[in-house]
């Protein structure tokens, strides 16, 4: 189902992997926040939600993305589309068996998944990070500032594109 992407109804996700996420109630609490911002972005008429497969922050986005497409509303409807963008074809090879199980849970309710690259390279996650961007009018991220990151080059490429950007790092 590769519909054309509008970029002013797209959301793209970025953030760390999961042993940078808060844990117990904290963590608890962040996936409340970041429901809360989708609910947010879906009633000002975003209805496509990129990510890119990577576990921990990406995958959680995504699930919470699942929930919202599962919502009927008659008085209501909407469509909401997922679309994973994975980097090369064997990403999650190397996932811990929990990651690698939700990984492949999620991947087949997705609306699209768009591969970028059959191998690993060098360039393969910027690469995917960009084309996310380039397509995102906003960017929900999970983002502790550190400065050289997979999500804070991704930040700073939304920052050149002028992309709306909210982070729900606390």
């Amino acid at each position: 189902m590769n519909r054309r992407l509008i970029r002013e109804k797209t959301v793209c996700f970025t953030g760390h992997r999961s042993e940078k996420l808060p844990k117990g109630d904290t963590l608890k609490h962040l996936r409340i926040k970041l429901s809360e911002e989708i609910e947010k972005a879906i009633q000002d008429g975003y209805n496509t939600f990129l990510f890119g497969g990577a576990y921990g922050w990406d995958l959680m986005a995504a699930e919470e993305v699942i929930k919202k497409k599962k919502v009927i509303d008659l008085n209501n409807p909407r469509y909401i589309r997922l679309i994973a963008v994975i980097p090369f074809e064997e990403q999650a090879v190397r996932y811990s068996l929990s990651d690698h199980e939700l990984y492949y849970e999620i991947m087949p309710k997705c609306d699209d998944v768009i591969i970028l690259n059959t191998n690993y390279n060098s360039r393969c996650y910027a690469h995917r990070n960009q084309y996310m961007v380039e397509r995102s009018n906003r960017i929900i991220c999970y983002w502790n500032g550190q400065a050289r990151s997979g999500t804070a080059q991704t930040v700073r490429m939304a920052e050149r594109e002028n992309l709306e950007i909210i982070n729900l790092y606390e």
